[in-house]
């Protein structure tokens, strides 16, 4: 099975902060999945070297949603 960017970024949520798949959903901030900024940071690390992309210039915060964060994945990933 293919998995795409947008499911690259959600299945690495759930291991990497040990959450519930029910719970990443799109409307939810990532605060609310209790990612703080350090944690966005090793995440934005994580997801440039796994998908050979540049995100240094994306402006998220742990009060962005998921959807937000999978947007902007997807589009620099699309690019890379």
């Amino acid at each position: 099975m293919l998995e795409t960017t947008a499911d690259h970024v959600i299945d690495l949520l759930v291991r990497m902060f040990r959450l519930a798949p029910e719970n990443v959903r799109p409307d939810v901030p990532l605060y609310r999945l209790h990612i703080d900024s350090l944690e966005l940071e090793e995440l934005r690390l994580i997801l440039e070297d796994e998908l050979g992309c540049d995100l240094e210039d994306v402006h998220l915060t742990s009060r962005s949603t998921v959807q937000q964060l999978l947007d902007v994945v997807c589009e620099k990933a699309a690019v890379a």
